[in-house]
């Protein structure tokens, strides 16, 4: 165990565990396991490529943010999340020695829908769950008083400019392309302004932020959860599988709650998902040169460009 586990895992109080490196993205994220119980410990420090400058992120600020979400979350949802653990002076965010942001969180035993073979129940449950979220967040005013991100025109704009940042890594091609899809999601925010108040989403729908608990679908990793449109959630959930036919059970799941969706909106957030992945991303584009160059091209041709142009994205539903 490395030395930095042993300072952030001395903090709540917890010896002789074992650990297991689960994922670098955001944070470094690990399974402990410590007499019989069974821990989530992220330390914040994002792989390297992962820029969300575009956020203009303070990380204590949004990282408390999220706990104190999740905590609201499980009083107010029958969603299976993680609890925060408080350390051993109470607090449920720690900071070590070398000024890493530190959290522990419970575990939620079941299975990674990403390592799960999906059936229509699992899939329906999932569309259910987001729309059930969404629901909540209508209902629930202090759902939008903690500090977390903003999905908005602003965003887009930042966006905007980061794309063109990117000459080292993007074509001017995939540039234009990148920013007309963005003008045309900020006109689509715009007009949704109009209909419905930007709440809470979880903001990154990834099958490996799902555990199915043999009864429902539990939520992890609300890293990224922030105020946004109702198809937030949805966008990005149609980007989590390119199967369609679980795309469609996913928006059945969803409709079965929130009702007939807008075709028009739903292609705007699931473009912004790939868009901002793009986005925030790009200067790994050179240790990804056996996928991206391709990977980009066909979602020019498939995504942002039928976006921009007004037409129905083709490689959904």
């Amino acid at each position: 165990m490395s030395d930095y586990i042993k300072e952030a895992l001395s903090l709540y109080g917890i010896t002789n565990a074992e650990t297991t490196l689960l994922r670098h993205n955001e944070n470094l994220t690990y399974r402990i396991d410590s007499e019989e119980k069974s821990f989530c410990l992220r330390m914040k420090n994002p792989v390297s490529g992962f820029d969300l400058s575009v956020f203009n992120d303070d990380s204590g600020t949004f990282l408390r943010g999220e706990l104190e979400l999740i905590r609201a979350l499980k009083d107010k949802t029958d969603i299976p999340v993680q609890m925060p653990i408080e350390t051993l002076t109470g607090d449920v965010l720690a900071r070590l020695s070398d000024g890493t942001l530190v959290s522990l969180l419970s575990w939620i035993d079941g299975v990674p829908l990403n390592k799960e073979e999906r059936t229509e129940q699992m899939l329906i449950s999932v569309g259910q769950t987001f729309a059930k979220l969404r629901t909540t967040a209508e209902s629930s005013p202090n759902l939008s008083t903690f500090s977390r991100f903003s999905y908005n025109q602003e965003l887009v704009e930042r966006l905007i400019v980061k794309a063109n940042q990117g000459v080292e890594y993007l074509s001017q091609e995939s540039i234009q392309s990148i920013t007309r899809a963005l003008n045309t999601v900020s006109s689509i925010m715009d007009e949704m302004d109009s209909r419905e108040e930007k709440l809470i989403a979880h903001a990154d729908p990834g099958f490996g932020n799902m555990i199915w608990t043999g009864k429902g679908v539990g939520l992890i990793d609300w890293s990224l959860a922030g105020y946004a449109h109702s198809y937030m959630d949805l966008g990005g959930l149609m980007g989590a599988t390119s199967n369609r036919d679980e795309q469609k059970l996913l928006l059945s799941g969803w409709e079965s709650i929130r009702g007939k969706i807008n075709r028009r909106y739903l292609d705007a957030y699931f473009a912004l998902a790939l868009l901002l992945f793009v986005c925030c991303q790009y200067s790994r584009s050179k240790e990804w040169d056996e996928w991206f160059p391709a990977a980009l091209k066909r979602w020019q041709d498939t995504i942002f460009d039928p976006l921009s142009s007004g037409c129905i994205i083709p490689c959904i539903l």
